[in-house]
């Protein structure tokens, strides 16, 4: 397996640590590279995505929901093995939980409006008719 050395992460390469025990000006010598300020770092090299026997469908995330191989949603393995991205599980999140990329990038205009940091999602106004929030999501895609 190949190696290369690297930047001890525990002393930044100095090969010093100062902690909580280490008063005023003093260090210790770090005990991960012995002073060396490194550490070998083993890796194995990519040559192609590995395949998994234990895996029958895939989802994009968990999003705080509990997912198995008969959820609805996702995608089979064999789908996103051929390039196909996970469906979002419309029956239990919004497009919002789905395709939040933060404030001022909400998926659709009224999240911006109905949505305030610290809120709980179910607690949106349109949560109950997710829906339609779905139908509004898809046009916008379309456009």
């Amino acid at each position: 397996m190949p190696k290369i050395n690297i930047v001890c992460k525990d002393c930044d390469g100095t090969g010093l640590y100062k902690g909580m025990a280490e008063r005023g000006k003093c260090a210790v010598v770090c005990r991960s590279c012995n002073g060396t300020g490194k550490q070998e770092f083993h890796y194995e090299e990519f040559k192609e995505r590995k395949k998994r026997d234990d895996i029958e469908r895939v989802f994009r995330g968990s999003y705080g929901y509990v997912h198995d191989h008969n959820s609805p949603g996702g995608c089979t393995y064999e789908e996103w093995l051929n390039g196909k991205e996970p469906e979002p599980v419309k029956e239990y999140y919004c497009p919002y939980i789905w395709d939040n990329k933060g404030i001022g990038n909400e998926p659709l205009e009224k999240c911006k409006e109905d949505i305030s940091i610290g809120m709980s999602i179910t607690n949106c106004i349109h949560y109950n008719n997710k829906n339609e929030c779905w139908r509004e999501y898809q046009k916008e895609r379309i456009k």
